[in-house]
C-alpha cells in the first residue's frame, strides 16, 4: 500500500514538470513570432535603396582638345663663347634677371689687347695724315695720287682698327635679349676656347608650348582659340593660354601639326621645362544642362541615370537613356533624358532596379553641417 502511495506521488510530480516545461515552450513560440513579425518588419525597410542625389543645373561646358607637351620659353638667347681666353670676371649668376646689353662675363687674352692697341695707334696715325693731306688736296697743293694713296692707307688702317676692337669685345660676354639667366658653365680662372656655351638667357615673360597635334584636328583648331595648361606638380592650378601659331604644312612622317600655345604673361608658377597637360577648347556651349559623370550608369553600352521621382507615396528611382554632348573634367552635358532642377542619383544606382524604392540620404557635406548646427544649438551660450 505504500508502495503503490509513493508510486502516484512520483508520477503526479512527473506529470507537474512536463506541465510547466509545456507551458515554457509555449511561451518560447510566441516570443519566437514576436521576433520573426519584427524581422519582417526590418526586412520590409530593407528594401529601399540608400542613395546619394544632386539636382541638375546649367552651365557653361567646353569641347576640348586635349594634349601634352614641355613648356619652353619663345625667346631664349644661347651665349657662346667666340674667343680664346680665362675667365676674368662673371658678373652674374643663375636666376639673375638682365637687361639686354648686360655684360655678363669677360675673358682675358693679352694677344687681343696688344692687336687692338696696335691697330687703334696705326688707325689714329693714318686718319691724322689723311685729314692732313685732304686739307693740302682742297687747297690744291697735293695732286691727286698721294691722295688717294693717303685715303686707302686710312682705310685698311680703320678696317683693321675695326676687325680687333671687334675681337677684342669679344671677350665680354654680352647678353641679346632681356630675360633671366638660366644656366651659367664658367669657372673663374678656366681656359675656354670657341664654340663652349658659357650662358643661357630664357624671357619667362614669353613661354610657350608647342603641340603637334593629329592632322584630324587640323579643321577645328585657330588662332585665338584659349588653351587650359596644367601639370601635376602643381595639383589644382591652371593656366591660361591662346593658339598662337598654327604651322601650315603636315609632318608627311608623323601624320601631326605643330600647334604652339602662348602661355599667359601674367603667371607665375610654370617654368621652362616642366611637362603639362593643355586642352584647347575649339567650342562652347554657356546654358547646358551638366551631368555628374559618377550618376551614370552603363548597359550594353549605352549610357542611363536614375532619376529620383515620388510615385504612389513612394520615393523611387526611374532608369532613363540619355544622350550626351561635351564632355569637361567631373561632367558632361545632357542633350536628352532629363531636364534642370530634376535629381539624379549619383551614389547606390549600381545595384538599383528600375522603378525600385529608394532612400534618399543627404550629401556628406550637408550632414556634416547638420550635426554642426545641432551640436552648436544645445551648446551653452
Amino acid at each position: 500500500m505504500d508502495r503503490l502511495l509513493l508510486g502516484l506521488l512520483l508520477a503526479l510530480l512527473m506529470g507537474g514538470c512536463g506541465m510547466f516545461g509545456g507551458g515554457d515552450e509555449s511561451s518560447n513560440d510566441d516570443d519566437s513570432a514576436n521576433d520573426d513579425d519584427s524581422a519582417d518588419g526590418d526586412a520590409e525597410d530593407d528594401e529601399r535603396v540608400p542613395v546619394r542625389v544632386q539636382p541638375l543645373e546649367r552651365g557653361s561646358i567646353a569641347e576640348r582638345i586635349a594634349t601634352s607637351a614641355t613648356v619652353d620659353s619663345d625667346q631664349r638667347a644661347d651665349i657662346l663663347v667666340e674667343v680664346s681666353g680665362t675667365v676674368e670676371t662673371i658678373a652674374v649668376e643663375e636666376g639673375a634677371r638682365v637687361e639686354a646689353g648686360k655684360v655678363l662675363a669677360r675673358l682675358r687674352n693679352p694677344t687681343l689687347k696688344g692687336e687692338f692697341d696696335r691697330a687703334k695707334a696705326e688707325f689714329d696715325r693714318s686718319k691724322e695724315e689723311f685729314d692732313s693731306i685732304k686739307s693740302l688736296f682742297d687747297k690744291g697743293f697735293v695732286a691727286r695720287k698721294d691722295y688717294d694713296t693717303a685715303a686707302y692707307t686710312y682705310d685698311t688702317a680703320r678696317l683693321s682698327f675695326e676687325q680687333a676692337r671687334e675681337g677684342f669685345s669679344a671677350r665680354e660676354l654680352t647678353s641679346p635679349i632681356r630675360g633671366t639667366v638660366s644656366m651659367r658653365d664658367l669657372r673663374y680662372g678656366e681656359a675656354v676656347s670657341p664654340p663652349k656655351l658659357a650662358f643661357q638667357i630664357v624671357d619667362l615673360t614669353r613661354l610657350k608650348v608647342d603641340l603637334s597635334l593629329p592632322e584630324r584636328d587640323l579643321a577645328r583648331v585657330a588662332e585665338g582659340q584659349a588653351a587650359r595648361i596644367r601639370t601635376e606638380v602643381l595639383e589644382g592650378i591652371e593656366v591660361g593660354g591662346k593658339v598662337l601659331r598654327i604651322s601650315p604644312v603636315v609632318d608627311p612622317q608623323t601624320g601631326t601639326v605643330k600647334v604652339t600655345v602662348a602661355v599667359d604673361p601674367g603667371q607665375k608658377n610654370l617654368r621652362p621645362g616642366m611637362f603639362v597637360n593643355v586642352d584647347i577648347v575649339v567650342n562652347t556651349h554657356d546654358d547646358a544642362v551638366l551631368l555628374p559623370k559618377r550618376a551614370l550608369v552603363y548597359a550594353e553600352g549605352k549610357p542611363y541615370v536614375f532619376v529620383v521621382e515620388e510615385k504612389d507615396g513612394e520615393t523611387v528611382g526611374v532608369r532613363r537613356a540619355v544622350k550626351l554632348g561635351f564632355t569637361e573634367d567631373d561632367y558632361t552635358e545632357l542633350l536628352e533624358g532629363a531636364t534642370s532642377g530634376e535629381r539624379v542619383i549619383t551614389v547606390g544606382q549600381s545595384t538599383l532596379r528600375d522603378g525600385g524604392t529608394v532612400k534618399v540620404h543627404a550629401p556628406k557635406g550637408e550632414e556634416e553641417a547638420k550635426a554642426d548646427a545641432a551640436e552648436g544649438a544645445g551648446a551653452p551660450g
